[in-house]
């Protein structure tokens, strides 16, 4: 109704003066404030590259075994250079679904609540709105771009000036791009359709990287010369001038494409995109990915009757954490992992070390507790529950921990079997193995139950009440002092991985044994004070 030709053409009051003059009356104080949002956002991406900067050459160095020993293997015909271009499309797909995601064009929820009753045109806030996505999309793929050319520096060992300058360029202008082409998208009501189409693209993109990964295996001759050209040309600066005409161009052919639509963005959508946009800044700012993870209600619907006749037979407990597992998806973040692993160790060369291992039980081990702790949270934080159950709640505890044991128990029998496999890690020692894995398990269980009880956490209260960097870090120990504990029980694991020879001390076996004893102390059914 608001957005109607008629209703345009009827009232001849336009918000753009109201606007203009409200703008013109902030004060130094006002205006003072939006500078520094800008100027925070700007220091905290800023921030974030400096530590990822180190991050990322640590994980590189880790995956790429320097200086250990590692396995060469038939089957590891990929570098990691011949897949950075993979990755920086991927990297542009995930970009565009997070502007489709985002919108991008929204409002607020108080500049929804004030614009959209009223009987005016919506041209002075769509304008504003396209231009915070345009801006949102060149940053987001700027922070991308130089991730991806930190990667470059670390695998390279150099970076040409003009290839970073050209790169970064490059980055902006895709991003401006991508937020115009999802802004049309926004405008036709056509996100459902564009998911589905980057959806397909990621899937084709790693088909034709498993069909040249056959190729090269079988060393063909042209796919050998097209990657190694793919190769070199991510450090050739005419390479990176020509796909910057071809960005810019397609880029101005998104800004009219998006010149032409902006206008029918309806009300409903720029407060529902304007949600979208408040669920992503809750995600970034609380660590908490539920708000934006959770499902359609078409995949609701399809979900209700998986697993019910799998299930049927299960004590009640357990049927509520397995169709909580099935339902919810939770394994799938493991399975993906188990399979990324897998993948590289196989197919990459020089990622088949000791040092690889334990970087992927360390991983794994931090996924699990996540995964385990969002599934089994119903049980062991909602008293409530006994009543309709007839459950006890030491006995929910007991079962979920039972559970988070045994989840945790088969990943790492299926990690530590795939990574045998590929002769990453000796498994002459089987019964050493078993005893690391059951610690490890342990370990797992006692940490998703701490982290399911403790429930959200508001970080903005957490952080703002540190009155110094000693305070601060402090904080930040305590929240994570869950995990370090779980990781600490890996250390026989880590010690099979990276000196299968060398007898593991005594004392090892016992502090990963008293870090997960949690688990066996809720298997009793008793409570620990503290425990979370």
């Amino acid at each position: 109704m608001n957005d109607s030709p008629a209703a345009s053409q009827s009232v001849a009051f336009d918000p753009r003066e109201l606007l203009r003059r409200a703008r013109k009356r902030r004060n130094f104080a006002e205006k003072f404030d939006s500078f520094s949002d800008a100027y925070v956002w700007v220091l905290a991406a800023l921030i974030a590259l400096a530590y990822l900067f180190s991050a990322l050459f640590g994980m590189l160095f880790v995956l790429l075994g320097e200086g250990v020993a590692h396995q060469e293997l038939p089957s590891a015909v990929w570098r990691m250079q011949d897949l950075s271009f993979v990755l920086l499309m991927l990297s542009a797909l995930a970009i565009f679904r997070l502007m489709i995601y985002l919108g991008p064009c929204g409002l607020s929820a108080a500049k929804a609540d004030w614009w959209l009753p009223l009987p005016v045109t919506l041209r002075a806030i769509r304008r504003p709105a396209w231009r915070n996505a345009m801006l949102t999309g060149l940053f987001a793929s700027s922070f991308a771009g130089a991730l991806w050319l930190i990667v470059m520096l670390g695998l390279a060992g150099s970076l040409p000036l003009p290839v970073a300058v050209l790169g970064l360029a490059c980055f902006a202008t895709a991003g401006a791009g991508l937020a115009n082409a999802a802004t049309a998208i926004q405008a036709m009501n056509r996100q459902a359709a564009a998911r589905r189409i980057c959806d397909g693209v990621g899937l084709g993109l790693l088909t034709a990287v498993a069909v040249l990964w056959l190729l090269l295996l079988f060393q063909i001759p042209w796919a050998q010369d097209l990657v190694g050209a793919v190769a070199v040309a991510t450090l050739d600066p005419a390479a990176w001038l020509f796909a910057l005409l071809v960005v810019l161009a397609l880029g101005a052919v998104s800004t009219y494409w998006a010149y032409r639509h902006v206008e029918r963005i309806p009300g409903p959508a720029l407060r529902l995109a304007g949600e979208h946009q408040q669920l992503a800044m809750g995600t970034l700012m609380q660590g908490d990915s539920r708000g934006i993870a959770a499902p359609a209600q078409s995949a609701i619907s399809r979900r209700m009757t998986l697993g019910s006749k799998l299930t049927a037979a299960l004590p009640v407990a357990w049927r509520i954490l397995c169709l909580r597992l099935l339902r919810s998806g939770r394994w799938h973040p493991v399975a993906g992992f188990l399979l990324l692993a897998f993948s590289l160790a196989a197919t990459v060369q020089r990622i088949a070390n000791p040092l690889s291992a334990a970087a992927f039980y360390l991983v794994l081990c931090l996924i699990l507790a996540f995964s385990i702790s969002a599934t089994i949270a119903p049980l062991v934080s909602e008293k409530q529950l006994t009543q309709p159950l007839g459950i006890s709640e030491a006995a929910l505890v007991r079962e979920a921990t039972l559970y988070a044991m045994l989840f945790s128990a088969i990943s790492l029998l299926l990690l530590t079997g795939g990574l045998g496999l590929v002769g990453m890690i000796q498994l002459e020692r089987i019964w050493l193995w078993i005893a690391a894995i059951v610690v490890a398990a342990l370990g797992c269980a006692a940490a998703s139950i701490a982290h399911a009880r403790r429930a959200e956490r508001d970080w903005s209260a957490v952080l703002g009440g540190a009155t110094n960097d000693a305070a601060m870090a402090t904080q930040l120990f305590m929240e994570t002092a869950t995990f370090i504990r779980a990781a600490a029980t890996f250390s026989p694991i880590f010690c099979l991985v990276l000196s299968p020879a060398t007898p593991i001390p005594p004392l090892l076996w016992v502090a990963a044994m008293l870090f997960g004893a949690n688990s066996l102390i809720h298997v009793a059914g008793r409570k620990l004070g503290g425990a979370a």
